[in-house]
């Protein structure tokens, strides 16, 4: 089950926050390294993802949470977008033989009914999919800081504050 920690930017209704994530490499968040070479790459360092995940812990604006998403979804999406098109074009061909052999009809007509079928077998696939998809958001699980914990403690990425920030030592992160 892939994991990122992330920021919560807004609180939406029906128990639904919007999170920013920072990947901690470049590609496709959760996708193995094998994954990543052969797709176009999504992210690059330093870059921001946003998204839209359950809000099960009550976080609130500006704390820092751990998301997860249930992997087990992704099968389905690929068997709903898939396999029902799939379904729809056998049975399609099996019309347009039927109507080809039996009833003599003109082979133009089949290949239009068998891709006729594969259109509704795509259609029934998406209007399937966009309505499991929203049972499958990512899941805020955990809150890790607080907006008041982030805000007062000492962060590796925190800005220097003073006169002077070419000469401030006070900051462990990469802005000395």
């Amino acid at each position: 089950m892939p994991q990122n920690e992330g920021l919560v930017t807004t609180l939406k209704g029906d128990g639904k926050a919007e999170v920013v994530i920072q990947p901690v490499s470049s590609g496709i968040p959760g996708a193995s390294r094998r994954v990543n070479r052969h797709v176009c790459h999504c992210a690059t360092n330093g870059s921001t993802i946003t998204f839209e995940a359950l809000n099960r812990v009550g976080a609130d604006i500006g704390d820092v949470v751990s998301v997860s998403r249930d992997t087990s979804g992704l099968v389905k999406n690929a068997a709903v977008l898939l396999g029902i098109p799939g379904i729809c074009l056998m049975i399609g061909i099996t019309l347009a033989t039927i109507l080809y052999h039996v009833f003599v009809f003109p082979m133009i007509g089949g290949v239009g009914v068998a891709a006729l079928c594969l259109l509704i077998g795509i259609f029934l696939g998406v209007l399937l999919f966009r309505r499991m998809a929203t049972d499958n958001l990512p899941v805020i699980d955990r809150i890790v800081r607080t907006r008041v914990e982030a805000a007062s403690g000492h962060d590796e990425n925190a800005f220097c504050i003073g006169p002077d920030q070419r000469t401030c030592n006070g900051c462990s992160g990469p802005f000395r």
